[in-house]
């Protein structure tokens, strides 16, 4: 019996334990709340923030619903953020939170001639950030710029992270900073032509940004996107994205949103030198109508497009 027994235990896979398996605790939290308590030291802003709510990425959002009973949850619904204490002292103090770059880059553009002809991503390649000083410092290696003394040019890449257009200020702020060179103030960058704009968006109204914007980003679209795709596309931003005049998108566009249909149409007449017809525009329109009534329950009369003939 004994000889049986060494044999089953020399057939177990040896496993060695060590302090990895120790997990740091206190014996005086378990004891005192009488549940299982971990103890991790924070000696870093991402343990921090873990503990937080990730303050510093970000608020997180919530939706809940507000009913007279429970069966009915969807009648009525608000949306809110959670916010921690830390941030909330934070914003109460007034304390600046997003814009102390940006504010940087403003008085590099007052004081420094050069930076005139810089867009904001292009910063980086020119100077160096001090996050002692928290100020922009020319570099003092690189490749010379021409006509510019004392002023040196690298590979660094600038980066502007991305905005949704439903974040409407910001996205138009992001707008102007990538297309306009050498802005001295959020003021400035409202000021078109000797007119000061109310917003970022009027002011991306003026400079003709947003619907070039959205063209550009069809037109990058048709080199691998099919019919279907573009449609889809389409749809998403006029029904999402504000567009000043979606009849013209719209004018640029619809030959290419519409190829399927009319290859399709060739394909059942026989003929491949069938030319679009309006009939295919109207077919065209009839399943963008469809997408924007799914994706935000408005009609293309709504966006700024002609109804299409459903009958037809």
């Amino acid at each position: 019996m004994i000889m049986a027994n060494q044999s089953i235990y020399e057939s177990i896979i040896k496993i060695t334990v060590d302090n990895g398996w120790v997990v740091p605790y206190s014996p005086i939290l378990p004891k005192a709340f009488k549940a299982h308590i971990n103890v991790e030291y924070c000696n870093s802003v991402k343990s921090i923030k873990y503990i937080c709510k990730f303050v510093n990425k970000g608020s997180d959002m919530v939706v809940f619903g507000v009913a007279e009973n429970r069966n009915d949850e969807i009648t009525q619904y608000q949306m809110g953020r959670y916010i921690s204490s830390n941030e909330a002292v934070w914003r109460i103090l007034s304390f600046p939170i997003h814009d102390r770059m940006r504010i940087s880059f403003f008085e590099l553009c007052q004081n420094d001639q050069f930076t005139k002809t810089l867009l904001y991503s292009q910063v980086p390649k020119y100077y160096t950030w001090n996050a002692s000083g928290k100020k922009w410092n020319r570099r003092k290696q690189g490749r010379p710029v021409q006509d510019y003394a004392c002023i040196f040019e690298s590979d660094a890449i600038g980066r502007l992270y991305t905005v949704h257009p439903s974040h409407a200020e910001c996205f138009y702020l992001r707008l102007l900073l990538i297309h306009v060179r050498g802005p001295t103030s959020f003021l400035s960058l409202k000021r078109v032509n000797g007119l000061q704009c109310h917003n970022f968006r009027q002011a991306c109204q003026e400079l003709h940004l947003l619907d070039n914007h959205w063209d550009a980003t069809l037109g990058n679209a048709l080199a691998a996107g099919s019919p279907h795709q573009i449609r889809t596309l389409f749809a998403i931003i006029i029904a999402t994205c504000f567009l000043c005049d979606p009849l013209q998108s719209w004018e640029n566009f619809k030959d290419f949103m519409t190829q399927d249909i009319l290859h399709r149409m060739r394909r059942i007449a026989g003929n491949n030198d069938l030319m679009i017809t309006l009939e295919m525009f109207n077919e065209a329109l009839i399943i963008i109508e469809v997408i924007c009534l799914e994706i935000a329950n408005k009609a293309l009369t709504q966006l700024g497009l002609q109804a299409p003939n459903r009958h037809a």
